[in-house]
């Protein structure tokens, strides 16, 4: 397979590009109450139809109430700006922008931006996230800052999608650093540690949040290319570039992808053996930080198999397995009640067929009317 456009039914095998990865999965004590909380938050907005929402609700978000917040608020807007064009996605990023504002909650915004669904989600998320750590802490800024790359860079990505430009490995993974959302939620570990400037600004530090962003990427893109490509959106997938760039079958590009992979994880545990010390107070909260990159890589990982988005009620034995088999067509949430999402793979002997993330009973010979 050399391209994300032509592609059929291709079973292939994951790497398992965390092997080496020294955080193991660690579910926090309030994963139970923030996922319920932040599930009926999603939900109380009504983001998506009956159908979109049901395949929203299949997802299992496993991180405390700001994360799950967050993660929730990123998925809604993905698929607000995966059917946008490059305006479009600017107007929504603004609307956000606007909303996320250390004075935000203290002055009026534009009423099209304060009313609109997304503007409403980012203020009341503000509201909760501005109280994690001390008033005019850095990490606010940081969060912000990276909040703002990520939106409009995905504005970026909804020009690339108009153009049906497939960037080269090394510009895809420029921009997809800022499309993927990852530095803003690994500022949010930054919130109550209180790390000055001259700590998240070191070289080291700054190295080690890059290479967790970059194997957030690799794990994310590795997971996600099932639904992604069932949507038509795979040539923002790292695979896609790789394929191209290289001149390689899905299978092979994913085998390159793990050498890769491998690479920068011995790249993170080398910047991390090197860490400078600050005393032993910042020295503790820095050790405090790298374990939250390290939890949300795995987390990744784990969420990507555990949770519905990617691979339905299977994820677990796909993790296991690691062989999967795609026969695409395009949907997502906001376009399901018109276009279902049909995606069937192969578990075995075994063909699975999912509608919404749920699996559709009685269409085992389903590769006879496909083939």
């Amino acid at each position: 397979m050399s391209s994300s456009g032509n592609s059929e039914s291709t079973q292939y095998r994951l790497p398992d590009l965390l092997r080496n990865w020294p955080w193991t999965r660690h579910l926090s004590p309030h994963y139970a109450r923030a996922k319920k909380e932040s599930s009926a938050w999603v939900a109380s907005f009504r983001p998506f139809k009956s159908k979109g929402q049901k395949a929203f609700d299949a997802c299992d978000l496993n991180f405390v109430r700001a994360g799950c917040d967050l993660m929730n608020f990123y998925f809604v807007y993905d698929e607000y700006t995966d059917i946008a064009d490059a305006s479009v996605a600017n107007e929504l990023a603004t609307i956000v922008i606007e909303n996320m504002t250390e004075d935000s909650l203290d002055q009026d915004v534009p009423s099209s931006s304060s009313t609109h669904i997304l503007g409403q989600m980012t203020r009341q998320f503000w509201k909760r996230a501005s109280t994690l750590a001390k008033p005019g802490s850095p990490c606010f800024a940081h969060f912000i800052a990276t909040s703002e790359r990520y939106l409009r860079a995905v504005s970026l990505e909804a020009e690339d999608r108009a153009m049906h430009r497939v960037r080269s490995f090394d510009d895809y993974f420029i921009l997809r650093r800022d499309t993927c959302g990852a530095r803003p939620t690994l500022a949010l570990i930054e919130f109550g540690l209180d790390l000055p400037e001259e700590v998240t600004s070191d070289p080291v530090i700054q190295a080690l949040t890059q290479d967790a962003v970059d194997l957030i990427i690799l794990v994310n893109d590795m997971h996600s290319y099932i639904r992604e490509i069932s949507c038509g959106l795979a040539d923002h997938n790292v695979l896609t570039p790789i394929m191209r760039d290289y001149n390689l079958d899905l299978q092979s590009a994913l085998n390159w992808m793990d050498t890769y992979t491998s690479r920068v994880i011995e790249r993170f545990l080398s910047n991390q053996a090197r860490m400078p010390s600050w005393g032993p107070d910042i020295d503790a909260r820095v050790r405090m930080y790298i374990d939250g990159l390290g939890q949300w890589v795995r987390g990744n990982d784990d969420w990507s198999c555990e949770g519905k988005r990617y691979h339905g009620s299977d994820g677990l034995v796909i993790r296991d397995t690691r062989m999967v088999t795609i026969c695409p067509r395009k949907a997502n949430y906001i376009q399901e009640d018109e276009n279902p999402e049909l995606v069937v793979y192969q578990l075995g002997t075994r063909t699975v067929v999912q509608e919404y993330g749920e699996e559709v009973p009685g269409m085992e010979d389903i590769k006879d009317v496909l083939h």
